[in-house]
């Protein structure tokens, strides 16, 4: 295996990625849904900070989904639509380390988003909380200078904003710290996020090394919707369901992923004074779990796409 190979598919769909016009479309649409919570919490009723961040993280992990599925099941069918994977194979490169290049370009992307959109749920968060009027303007503002500054010096602008929604977190973050915010479990609930991105992107990628984008996309967010309601329907309690369909659920609630490990309860990432123990054990236990449960699944992929004639 060949790190240098992967990286470089994995720098080359990373940039088809950020090109997608789709994509600029989905971080347009969950930036304004981030700002749309400053309004909808000021018509609850002394709720305000739990409407703007449990809105905020639930539509940061929807969207997050979205783009998930959405590069991991058209990416892979680009190459083979436009023939470039037919250029690519024949080289001397082995087909799980062109699968791989892929899988890291997109969770790269993915990864990407979550810090832009994190940082812009940390700042409606400050503002919500009552944060320094200058910080919340001038912070911003450096931030936008900063891009255009890197924009211009950069040659090539798609390696500018990785680093940059990096910087744009941490500076967010910054100014959460300035007042009386829930800091770790927004920053531990965007982290939930990447695994559970890290698992459906495998997943999109093995219905993708064999199906259309179309039957992909389906397939996966079925995946995803079995995952988060199996294990919660097998655990409830009723007359309604029969034994033979408690045993299935019970079933595909032990071979699909659980992604409800990725959006827990509040009260699982709450933490009281510097004790962050527990919280962090769950975060450090989810993550592993992604980590393996995408293997696993990116394993089948190879195996998959290796037989696959393209001839």
């Amino acid at each position: 295996m060949s790190i240098a190979r992967i990286y470089a598919i994995a720098l080359n769909t990373y940039r088809e990625a950020v090109r997608d016009r789709v994509l600029f479309g989905v971080l347009v649409l969950a930036a304004s849904v981030l700002a749309l919570t400053l309004a909808l919490g000021e018509l609850s009723l002394d709720q305000q900070m739990r409407v703007v961040t449990d809105i905020g993280l639930a539509s940061i992990s929807l969207f997050s989904v979205v783009v998930a599925i959405f590069l991991g099941s058209s990416l892979l069918y680009k190459e083979i639509e436009r023939k470039t994977l037919y250029v690519i194979l024949p080289k001397p490169i082995a087909r799980f380390e062109f699968l791989l290049g892929k899988y890291f370009g997109i969770v790269a992307t993915c990864a990407v988003f979550l810090a832009i959109m994190g940082a812009l749920q940390l700042l409606v968060t400050a503002i919500q909380a009552g944060a320094s009027t200058a910080l919340v303007i001038a912070v911003p503002a450096a931030l936008v200078v900063a891009l255009a500054a890197g924009f211009w010096v950069s040659k090539d602008r798609t390696l500018v904003v990785p680093i940059w929604s990096l910087v744009a977190l941490g500076a967010s973050a910054w100014v959460c710290s300035t007042v009386d915010v829930e800091l770790f479990r927004l920053l531990a609930s965007l982290v939930l996020n990447l695994g559970e991105v890290l698992i459906l992107t495998a997943v999109a990628l093995l219905f993708s090394s064999f199906s259309t984008p179309f039957l992909t996309g389906a397939f996966t967010f079925g995946v995803w919707l079995v995952g988060r309601a199996a294990h919660d329907m097998v655990a409830m309690e009723t007359r309604v369901l029969s034994p033979a369909m408690k045993t299935l659920l019970s079933w595909l609630a032990e071979v699909v992923p659980n992604f409800n490990l990725f959006v827990p309860g509040r009260n699982t990432l709450v933490t009281k004074a510097a004790d962050y123990g527990e919280p962090l054990t769950y975060v450090a236990t989810s993550m592993g779990y992604a980590i393996l449960y995408a293997g696993a699944t990116l394993i089948v992929a190879t195996l998959i796409f290796r037989r696959r004639d393209f001839l």
